[in-house]
C-alpha cells in the first residue's frame, strides 16, 4: 500500500487546475489535434501519486466511452507512458503511469463484470422483483457489457502502440480462451483483441487455439448475427496470415451522395452487418445528437452537418441507425430529443421519411440489438414517438 504524502491547499488548487486541463484535451481528442495535444498532456505537473491516479481515471473512462477512438487515446498513453518526466513523481514512488493505467483495465477486464453478473443473478432470483426494475437491471448490465468490448479494444491498441508487454496480451487471451459454456460476451472480447493484436503477435505465437475457441462457438445458434459476423472475419484474418485488413476511410468531399461513388468505393462500405457500420460513426452521431440536446437548435446542427464531412449525406439510413444507437444507451429525455432531431432533419428535408422509417426498422429487426435490449419497442416507442409526419 502506497503512502501518500499531505497534500497541502496549494497543491489542491493546482491540482484542480491540472485536471480540468486534463479534461480540456482528452474530451474531444482526436486525430487531427493529437499532436498538438500530446506535448502539453506530458508537460503537466504530476506531484503526487493521488493526482496521477485521477488523470488516469479521466483518460481511461473517456476512451471507454469513445470506442471509435481508443487508438488515439492508446497513441497518447503510449506517449505518456515512454516519458520518464511524466512519471517522475514528487513522492519518490514506484508508482508510474503504465502501472496505474494496467491495473484499471485489469479490473474492468477480471472484476467489474463478473461482479455485475453476479449482483443480476441475485435480483433476478427475487421473485418479488417487478418488471421495470428487472428491465432497468438489465439496461445498467449491458451497459458493463459494452463497457468490457471497448476495454479490451483499448488494451490491445495499447499493446500495439508499444505500451503494455506481451504477457498482458497473452494473459488476456488465455483467459478469454478458456471453456465457458459459449459466454458471448467472452467471445465477443477474444475477437475484439485478435483482431487488433493479431497481426503483431503471429509473427512469434501460434494462435491456432484462441481462434479455434471462437469457430467452435458459431455452433451457438442463439448468437447474434454481428458477433458471428466478427468470428468470421478473425477466422478469415487468420487463414490469412492475419493481414491487415483495410480500415474504412471517410468519403472524399468530392461526393455527396452515396449512390454516385464509384463502384470501387462503394465496396468498402459493403458489411455484412448494418449495426457494425452504425457502430463505426457512432462518435461523429453522439457529437451531433448532444449538440442538438444541448442546445436545442436544429439550424446550429445543420451547420455543424454542412461542415464535418457526415454520414447523414452519403448513406441516411445508417445515419438513422447510429443515432438512433446513441439514444438507446442513454435516458429517456435523450431519447425523446433523437425522435425530435430526425424529425426536424425531415422537415428541413435532410432526412427523407423512407430513410427513418428503415432506419427504424433495421434497429428492430436487429437479432443482436433486440437481444441486448429486452424492451427494445419502448425505447424505440421514445423515438418514434416524436415523429409527425
Amino acid at each position: 500500500m502506497i503512502k501518500l504524502k499531505t497534500i497541502t491547499m496549494e497543491q489542491i488548487n493546482n491540482s484542480d487546475e491540472v485536471l480540468n486541463t486534463v479534461r480540456s484535451i482528452v474530451y474531444h481528442l482526436n486525430d487531427v489535434n493529437l499532436a498538438k495535444m500530446t506535448p502539453k498532456m506530458i508537460a503537466l505537473p504530476i506531484n503526487n501519486v493521488k493526482l496521477l491516479e485521477e488523470i488516469t481515471d479521466i483518460i481511461f473512462d473517456r476512451a471507454l466511452k469513445r470506442q471509435n477512438y481508443t487508438h488515439v487515446y492508446a497513441q497518447i498513453c503510449a506517449c505518456m507512458i515512454n516519458d520518464s518526466k511524466f512519471n517522475k513523481l514528487a513522492t519518490d514512488t514506484k508508482t508510474t503511469f503504465q502501472k496505474v493505467l494496467l491495473e484499471k483495465c485489469y479490473d474492468v477486464f477480471y472484476t467489474e463484470y463478473q461482479q455485475e453478473l453476479n449482483k443480476l443473478k441475485e435480483k433476478m432470483k427475487k421473485n418479488s422483483m417487478v418488471p421495470k426494475r428487472c428491465i432497468s437491471t438489465l439496461n445498467n448490465f449491458k451497459s458493463i457489457y459494452k463497457k468490457s468490448i471497448c476495454n479490451c479494444r483499448f488494451i490491445g491498441e495499447l499493446f500495439r502502440m508499444g505500451a503494455f508487454p506481451k504477457k498482458v496480451i497473452l494473459s488476456c487471451i488465455t483467459d478469454l480462451s478458456k471453456e465457458n459454456e459459449n459466454n458471448e460476451l467472452q467471445i465477443h472480447c477474444l475477437c475484439t483483441i485478435l483482431q487488433l493484436v493479431g497481426p503483431i503477435l503471429s509473427k512469434t505465437y501460434d494462435l491456432s487455439i484462441p481462434v479455434n475457441k471462437l469457430v467452435s462457438s458459431l455452433n451457438n445458434h442463439g448468437m447474434s448475427s454481428t458477433l458471428k459476423c466478427l468470428i468470421h472475419q478473425v477466422k478469415r484474418m487468420h487463414s490469412e496470415g492475419w493481414k491487415n485488413e483495410e480500415p474504412v476511410k471517410f468519403i472524399e468531399n468530392n461526393y455527396t451522395e452515396f449512390f454516385n461513388l464509384p463502384k470501387h468505393m462503394k465496396s468498402v462500405y459493403k458489411l455484412k452487418s448494418n449495426m457494425i457500420m452504425a457502430e463505426w460513426i457512432y462518435d461523429e452521431c453522439y457529437d451531433v445528437l448532444f449538440n442538438f440536446v444541448n442546445k436545442n437548435k436544429i439550424d446550429e446542427v445543420i451547420q455543424l452537418l454542412k461542415f464535418s464531412n457526415t454520414w447523414i449525406f452519403y448513406d441516411p439510413v445508417l445515419f438513422v441507425i447510429s443515432i438512433i444507437l446513441v439514444a438507446l444507451e442513454e435516458n429517456q429525455n435523450v431519447r425523446i430529443h433523437a425522435g425530435k432531431l430526425l424529425n426536424n432533419l425531415n422537415k428541413k428535408k435532410k432526412l427523407s421519411t423512407r430513410s427513418i422509417q428503415l432506419g427504424v426498422n433495421k434497429v428492430l429487426n436487429d437479432s443482436g440489438t433486440k437481444k441486448e435490449y429486452p424492451n427494445l419497442s419502448n425505447l424505440i416507442s421514445d423515438i418514434t414517438g416524436q415523429s409527425k409526419h
